[in-house]
């Protein structure tokens, strides 16, 4: 590569000797710089750059400032910026690549850079310093771009210090295909080298020599490069005169200290919230001790009913078995009684047959004897008649046929009707299907519901069926595999939206999530099984992005909750990614999101797609799975009810129809049966015909002859009174047979049951059981026999059992709200439950009472006690001192400022005028509002252990240190204001005279013109650089280079002479560039220039100019030469 350099100065006696000044600089491939090594050699005393605009001038001092400035504040060609920001803004890969013109792409329509060097090329910088007494030192720094790169992050960089004088051409060799960092180092092995863009040890070893004590100083010198941007006092010593205040490192402290008392509040917190939940689950312990206390006693009043049932029917059978006895004696007398009188009427009967015998009553008798039978069978008729009305009355024939005729009839209607065809068939297909679908929606809710009060989740159960079985052949806990739905609620504010939210994500909330380490298993075991439901599952890693903020206050995600837990975090991050919904009230507010919901379930997922699915009602609280398990228990219950009458409406039209046909059907077997009737078995008049003709044909026999007609009446007669007197012996005997047997079966009876109860077969029972069992059987039957008791012990049993099942479901039911509780806690404070050994069973219930019972009797206590002493603690150490530090910030400023105002009282601002800083306090509203909440905290009395008041001045403090350790943008700009000291004062420039008297103030440069602003602001600037650079004590600094950048371009002659003067008279060496402007006003100050031109616009091109008398006016001429110069082109 060739070089290029122009003629070097003068060798004169060195100025400033002992203080480091720029002396060369060397460059290749930077910008328009191509093509070979350029040497600009530097006048101690102080350089001009001049020439066109658009040379090169801005380039050549980037390239100065792109090696002493760290890249975190290195700002390009700011001095051609202003306070604006411009889409041409110059970087490092610009000026390597040579960007050196803006074409039209007609391809892609756009403006793009054209390049001097578009493929792999490297960029190199020497900055040269001397101090006149020891070594030079060299800076360096490499650049090396492959290929077509154009990203700052594909730059490889390296920087170098040297303590000799390096030249550019020596590093060449090392940078032509890559930057060889260890090659480098090893050529100058004394020197620092790094790469990479980290240069700490570069930038720190060069502070080191050229004595600059603050990083900052390097960010102030870059500035003054550009010292047009710094347009007010405030900021210039705002942003880099003052340190970064010790307020933020005792707010990081705070955060850092705080944690031990938010710990220390958050075991308050959780001991109270767990205080609470044992609570709760102390209440639904003693309901089911009650329950089963009351089951108990059921069943055991259930199992003394049998012995209280013998010891009743021992004493009812010995009062009945003396009452048997007495009736006996009685019984027996009429028995004898009826004996004596059938003995009589025996013989009265004979002596009266044997007379009408002896009359000629042979024929009568047998008249007489054919006439009883004739009666009979009259009897078996008239019964068979009546038989057959009923059959009839049954089969719904309301006449039963009396004549011949009618009976034809009958059975030619009976023969028609068996012949037709049933018209019941029974129950209709469709109401089968009625009641089957009607029975299969009441078990589906009963299931329903007997599975949410089992399992207290709100899931449907063939779910949790599936999940029951990944638990049990995967070994995992069913905590470790939540459903969403478990996780997520409804607020409380927002509940008229819970049926729409539902909608948008009831596919997420029955989504199963698994954590990475178990999603293997349940891959496994899905693969292996077929599920009778849509199973989806989800893996949840352990690295969970933060939730993303929801767009607008109308979000879905604002109105949800997700409760506490491992998988909490991994939920929320799901929900405000992919569920940001905007909950609108109008369709006509879909437009304003590309993603809503309407109350009414109208949901848009895009720009374009909408959908509405009512095929369940919107407000069908059975069927969400979201919000709390008692709502949809009641709603559940609810549709209990309706399914219970659909199917007993449905139940009874398949009976009435399964009736009908019966009925059918039993009448047809009927009419059948009535069909093998014959009209003779059931003719009542033919029978009573037979029996008038034989009575006719004896009244015709015994009517000649009276005395036969005598005898025979009380033949009969007295057979009539002997019949009767057998019927009354006969109900004598049996009487007394029955109780004879009654009395022997009483008596074993009570034989039996007094040697059970004698052998203690059956218990004895207690006073209070006897009473209560006697009131119970009462209940059921006033009058209690032996024949009833039974009957009734049955009844009361069936009652009991009623109890028992209605108190076991209610300890059942309480049972499970012990056990969901139980496992609450174990999920929520798993720690506390392990250290416990506590078991979320609810046989383990006394054991979380006894954990409750520790809480309120000594750990609450106690960490309550703690909580107060840290706070009272932290509270007067922490906040108390960030207090005192922002209330004394403005006095420290002052002490800062003094040095300055020392080194300013040295020069005069104007003639007989210097300036004189002063400190103003000026603190926003929000800053008081903060210094009131610290106040609020560390002031006020201690000496109560007020918990009330405790927790307001720990919410006030927690609500600070949460912004103080927030990255939100908002809380971070509020963090500044609170905590950057530097911005509660505002700097006033008063110009003063020798005796300190005040002539004039100035707010910051405010209403001040262009020029006077821009000579105040440079006036205290090289104030701030001595300030930053010397020791108070030291005549000049140890580095001495400042760059300006058309620095006076809005001042006059006499100002610009003015702010030269402040700069020489602080010591420092110039390097100025402008574009052949003021040449003359500066000539007394720099020791050479050095003319910048480009012609062409590719190729800068640069001449030393010759310091003389005239030079002023030879550079000028030259620099008008061409005429204007155009603007520079972007790079």
């Amino acid at each position: 590569m060739s070089e290029t350099s122009p003629a070097t100065p003068e060798v004169t006696a060195p100025v400033a000797p002992g203080q480091w000044r720029l002396a060369e600089v060397q460059l290749a491939n930077w910008g328009t710089f191509d093509g070979a090594i350029y040497r600009v050699p530097i006048a101690r005393k102080g350089h001009l750059m001049t020439g066109p605009s658009g040379s090169g001038k801005s380039s050549l001092l980037d390239a100065i400032a792109a090696v002493p400035t760290p890249d975190k504040w290195l700002r390009l060609n700011q001095a051609a910026q202003g306070d604006g920001t411009r889409a041409d803004q110059r970087t490092i890969v610009s000026y390597v690549r040579g960007a050196w013109s803006r074409t039209t792409d007609e391809n892609e329509d756009r403006v793009v850079s054209a390049y001097l060097r578009p493929g792999a090329t490297w960029s190199g910088i020497v900055l040269r310093y001397e101090n006149g007494v020891d070594r030079p030192v060299s800076l360096c720094r490499l650049f090396f771009l492959r290929g077509t790169a154009m990203a700052s992050a594909d730059i490889a960089d390296l920087c170098l210090l040297e303590r000799s004088a390096v030249d550019l051409r020596d590093l060449e060799p090392f940078t032509r295909s890559g930057i060889e960092t260890r090659k480098v180092q090893a050529n100058w092995p004394d020197a620092v080298v790094t790469s990479n863009r980290s240069h700490g040890r570069f930038y720190a070893r060069m502070r080191s020599l050229f004595g600059i004590a603050h990083e900052s100083a390097l960010q102030l010198l870059h500035k003054t490069q550009s010292a047009k941007s710094i347009d007010s006092l405030d900021q210039l010593f705002r942003d880099y005169m003052l340190e970064r205040p010790a307020t933020y490192d005792l707010a990081d402290t705070a955060v850092a200290q705080f944690g031990e008392l938010r710990d220390a509040h958050e075991h308050v917190v959780q001991l109270r919230q767990r205080r609470d939940h044992l609570t709760e689950l102390r209440a639904h312990s003693d309901a089911y001790d009650r329950a089963n206390n009351a089951a108990d006693a059921a069943r055991s009043m259930a199992d003394s009913v049998v012995p209280y049932q013998k010891h009743q029917s021992l004493r009812l059978a010995l009062a009945e078995h003396g009452a048997v006895g007495e009736q006996l004696v009685s019984l027996r007398a009429d028995a004898e009684r009826a004996d004596g009188s059938y003995r009589r009427a025996d013989e009265d009967a004979d002596l009266a047959q044997r007379r009408a015998l002896e009359l000629g009553g042979d024929e009568a008798e047998h008249l007489q004897h054919r006439i009883r039978t004739a009666q009979d069978a009259e009897r078996a008729t008239r019964q068979r008649w009546d038989a057959l009305e009923c059959q009839l009355t049954e089969a719904g024939v309301a006449h039963t046929p009396t004549t011949a005729a009618e009976f034809a009839e009958l059975m030619a209607e009976i023969d028609r009707t068996l012949q037709s065809p049933s018209t019941s068939t029974g129950p209709s297909h469709a109401q089968q299907e009625r009641f089957f679908i009607a029975r299969a929606a009441k078990d589906r809710i009963e299931t329903a519901i007997r599975t949410l009060r089992m399992s207290g989740t709100t899931v449907p159960d063939n779910l949790i069926g599936i999940r029951r079985a990944i638990s049990t052949e995967t070994g995992l806990p069913v905590t470790a595999l939540p459903f969403a739905a478990e996780i997520i609620e409804v607020r409380p504010t927002f509940a008229e939206w819970t049926g729409a939210i539902e909608r948008v994500l009831r596919p997420f909330a029955l989504t199963m999530l698994v954590r990475s380490e178990h999603l293997p298993a349940v891959r496994r075991w899905a693969e292996a099984h077929r599920v009778n439901a849509r199973l989806v599952f989800e893996e949840v890693s352990s690295e969970i992005p933060p939730p993303r903020p929801a767009r607008s206050s109308l979000s879905l995600v604002n109105r949800i909750s997700v409760a506490p837990g491992p998988f909490a975090e991994w939920v929320a991050g799901q929900l405000s990614e992919r569920f940001d919904y905007a909950c609108v009230d109008s369709p006509d507010e879909l437009d304003d999101h590309t993603r809503a919901v309407t109350v009414n379930g109208q949901v848009k997922s895009s720009r374009t797609r909408y959908e509405k699915d009512d095929r369940v009602k919107i407000d069908e609280r059975g069927y969400w799975v979201l919000g709390d398990r008692e709502s949809k228990l009641e709603a559940l219950i609810e549709q209990l009810r309706g399914a219970e009458r659909e199917y007993s409406q449905a139940e009874t039209d398949v009976d009435r129809a399964e009736k009908e046909r019966n009925s059918d059907l039993e009448r047809r077997a009927t009419l059948k049966a009535v069909r093998g009737q014959m009209w003779h078995d059931i003719d009542r008049d033919a029978a009573a015909a037979a029996i008038a003709d034989l009575q006719r044909r004896l009244n015709d026999l015994t009517r000649e002859d009276g005395g036969l007609r005598d005898a025979v009446g009380a033949a009969q007669t007295a057979r009539e009174a002997r019949e009767t007197a057998a019927k009354a012996l006969q109900d004598a005997e049996l009487s007394l047979r029955q109780a004879t047997a009654k009395h022997e079966e009483l008596g074993t009876a009570i034989r039996d049951l007094e040697e059970a109860i004698a052998t203690g077969g059956v218990q004895d029972l207690d006073e209070h059981t006897t009473a209560a069992l006697g009131r119970r059987f009462r209940e059921v039957q006033r009058s209690i026999t032996r024949q009833n008791i039974a009957e009734v012990g049955q009844e009361v049993i069936r009652r009991l059992q009623q109890q028992r099942d209605k108190d076991l479901e209610a300890a059942r039911t309480s049972g499970n709200d012990v056990a969901r509780l139980a496992a609450q806690f174990n999920e929520r404070w798993s720690a506390a439950a392990a250290a416990a050994d506590l078991s979320p069973t609810t046989a383990d219930r006394r054991a979380y009472l006894e954990v409750l019972d520790s809480i309120v009797a000594h750990g609450l206590p106690e960490h309550e006690s703690n909580f107060l002493r840290l706070l009272r603690e932290r509270s007067r150490d922490m906040i108390g001192e960030l207090v005192s530090d922002i209330l004394g910030a403005p006095r420290e400023i002052e002490e800062r400022v003094a040095p300055v105002n020392a080194s300013l009282k040295r020069s005069e601002f104007d003639e007989g005028r210097y300036l004189k800083l002063r400190v103003k306090v000026r603190r926003s509203e929000t800053v008081t509002r903060f210094i009131a909440d610290l106040r609020s905290i560390s002031e006020g009395g201690w000496a109560d252990n007020d918990l009330e008041s405790a927790e307001e001045r720990f919410a006030t403090l927690a609500d600070i240190m949460r912004r103080f350790a927030s990255s939100d943008h908002v809380d971070r700009s509020w963090k500044r204001q609170c905590l950057d000291t530097r911005q509660h004062v505002t700097f006033l420039a008063e110009e003063i005279d020798a005796h300190g008297r005040v002539h004039a103030t100035y707010d910051s440069g405010a209403a001040m013109s262009g020029g006077q602003q821009q000579k105040l602001v440079i006036f205290c600037l090289a104030a701030a650089l001595r300030y930053q650079l010397a020791d108070p004590d030291d005549e000049f600094p140890r580095y001495g280079t400042i760059v300006l950048d058309e620095a006076f371009d809005k001042a006059d002659t006499r100002y610009t002479r003015m702010a030269l003067d402040i700069f020489v008279e602080f010591g420092f060496q110039l390097i100025l560039a402008t574009p052949q402007k003021l040449l003359q006003t500066i000539e007394p100050y720099v020791g050479a220039a050095t003319s910048i031109e480009n012609p062409t616009r590719r190729r800068t091109a640069i001449a030393n100019v010759p310091w003389r008398q005239d030079a002023a006016s030879d550079v000028t001429t030259a620099g008008n030469a061409d005429g204007e110069a155009t603007s520079e082109a972007a790079q």
